[in-house]
């Protein structure tokens, strides 16, 4: 393929990828919405505080498993015995590890009722069978994103957020409690788990994975090494919200206050995700034959555009928060959030050189690096949190995610200089 006819297709795939990030703001930032609107701030913390245990476990069951087999399937283009080997060696321990992770999250039911109380708990139960579902969807997204079916990849994802939107929907005609919530991720990740599973039928052929077991001790050798990466990097995402929740006492309607700013600050780093995903087969495929100087001009290309754009989105969404949330939501309580997300705004633009770029090391297969690389922002994140929250509340949390956005691009930075001898 022709550098003309690559930036063409990639132009194409991430312009479809923007289609989920727009039902995230719509539903994704509608569903916190209307459960801080309809079942109030206490209910909004306490499914908030579900999502991140769910998210984290879902990573476990995982076990990094997705960037094993999306690396391998990009690696392997055109080659569909070799696909299905890496495809089914990868499905096969994932969806054992996902059982262990799923029994793991019920038996930890006790620990996160005593430190975050019984809702939570309660919700966990209602969310633990969406969670063996998610960890394997994880895997099987990794399959159509290293086959590069872009398109496909943008409708999946969106189905997620339409699915939500639907479990929402009915959550609130049968009158759930707010305990009871968590279930629209049940429902949205089983449904989409029998989507993913026809994809994969209908493009991976199956019969042909007779090599499997040689791949899967291949992915779980890279997903040990690299799992530890994408725990942290998740609870590095939540740990703002979660140590709020624990350092602070009856800090339920805080959490729901900073949690919706926190769900808007996710969404926007979407849009890095969106190009991060159309470029990592890219940068796996180049890196694998030592065109290191191409990885760089992809990041140039990619930089000319795309800095200014998030910038631009950062400082839109900064000043409106204060005026649209509160109005929105029809709660003036809700202000209190503005200099908090406006502080995590200032943590996204700072790093928006290198967002998209932020699983280089991994896509060069170095997780242990990446590993590294992503402990090491989230020890920024902890102290951070442990620092300012208890003196600060909500400006403390905001300032350390966005100190550890900020220190994230700067070791990214040294890093990849350091290992893949590149000028990121």
């Amino acid at each position: 393929m022709t550098v003309e006819a690559e930036q063409k297709r990639l132009r194409r795939d991430i312009i479809w990828n923007l289609l989920p990030v727009m039902l995230l703001g719509g539903v994704g930032l509608g569903m916190n919405f209307g459960i801080g609107k309809l079942w109030g701030a206490s209910a909004l913390g306490t499914f908030s505080l579900v999502t991140i245990s769910f998210f984290t476990f879902a990573v476990l069951g995982a076990c990094g498993l997705q960037y094993a087999v999306l690396r391998a399937v990009a690696e392997a283009e055109g080659d569909r015995t070799k696909i299905a080997a890496v495809v089914v060696g990868a499905v096969i321990p994932t969806v054992l590890l996902a059982a262990v992770a799923t029994t793991a999250y019920l038996l930890m039911r006790g620990p996160f009722e005593s430190l975050q109380g019984a809702g939570v708990a309660k919700g966990m139960l209602w969310v633990a069978p969406g969670l063996f579902c998610f960890a394997i969807n994880k895997v099987l997204l990794g399959v159509v994103n290293g086959l590069r079916r872009m398109r496909a990849f943008a409708l999946y994802t969106s189905l997620r957020y339409v699915l939500l939107a639907v479990a929402l929907a009915f959550a609130f005609a049968t009158n759930l409690d707010g305990p009871q919530l968590p279930v629209v991720w049940t429902f949205a990740e089983g449904v989409l788990l029998l989507v993913l599973v026809i994809e994969l039928f209908a493009t991976v052929d199956i019969a042909k994975g007779t090599g499997w077991r040689v791949e899967a001790r291949k992915h779980l050798a890279f997903g040990v090494r690299g799992v530890g990466a994408t725990l942290a990097a998740e609870v590095n995402s939540k740990l703002d919200v979660w140590m709020l929740g624990s350092v602070l006492p009856n800090a339920s309607p805080l959490i729901g206050i900073y949690s919706l700013g926190a769900q808007i600050f996710e969404g926007v780093t979407q849009l890095a995700v969106v190009v991060q995903n159309n470029v990592n087969p890219v940068i796996a495929r180049e890196l694998a034959v030592g065109h290191g100087d191409e990885v760089v001009e992809l990041a140039r290309r990619t930089r000319r555009w795309f800095i200014p754009a998030i910038i631009g989105a950062c400082a839109i969404g900064a000043v409106l928060y204060p005026f649209m949330i509160p109005w929105l939501l029809d709660d003036p309580a809700f202000a209190a959030g503005a200099w908090p997300f406006a502080i995590l705004m200032l943590g996204i633009a700072l790093a928006s050189p290198y967002l998209p770029f932020i699983q280089i090391l991994l896509m060069a297969d170095r997780p242990g690096w990446h590993t590294a690389y992503v402990l090491g922002t989230t020890v920024v994140t902890t102290v951070g949190t442990l620092v300012l929250i208890p003196p600060l509340g909500m400006i403390g949390a905001a300032a350390s995610a966005a100190a550890s956005l900020a220190a994230s691009a700067l070791l990214l930075r040294m890093l990849v200089r350091a290992r893949l001898r590149i000028a990121l």
